[in-house]
């Protein structure tokens, strides 16, 4: 079967007990079927499933877009001291913007945790809020 993954699996990659995420499928309504389910399915419940495959194709994207091809004429070289203080300038700024993307990431993923625990809220209302607010994050990935 094409595009399935098996519930354990899924647990895995998301960080999550097996049960409560047959519990979130559940209450999401989707069926699994010899324990094992459509990967689109577990995709629309959880944004940190998402988020990863959208990192991985940012970092492609910047792959690309940051190589660097041989030109026929080389540019006239900066002194060695003037390079090392820019490679110093610019990895001080790539730090503070990496420290700042960690933080939103760590945010985020708190913020999808505290969703799959609603999700399997005992208020109805609470958990029908968790599973289309997911939905809602998901489809922001896939755009």
């Amino acid at each position: 079967m094409e595009g399935r993954i098996s519930i354990a699996k899924a647990a895995r990659l998301l960080g999550v007990d097996r049960h409560e995420l047959c519990e979130r499928l559940c209450k999401a309504g989707f069926d699994s079927f010899e324990g094992s389910v459509a990967l689109a399915d577990v995709k629309s419940i959880s944004p940190k499933m998402n988020m990863q495959e959208g990192l991985v194709s940012e970092h492609v994207r910047l792959i690309r877009q940051t190589a660097r091809r041989r030109g026929a004429v080389q540019s006239p070289r900066k002194p060695e001291l003037e390079l090392q203080d820019e490679l110093d300038s610019l990895h001080n700024k790539w730090l503070a913007e990496r420290k700042r993307a960690q933080d939103y990431y760590a945010l985020f993923d708190t913020l999808v945790d505290e969703l799959g625990h609603w999700q399997n809220s005992e208020d109805p209302d609470k958990a029908k809020f968790a599973t289309e607010f997911s939905m809602w994050i998901c489809k922001q990935f896939d755009d």
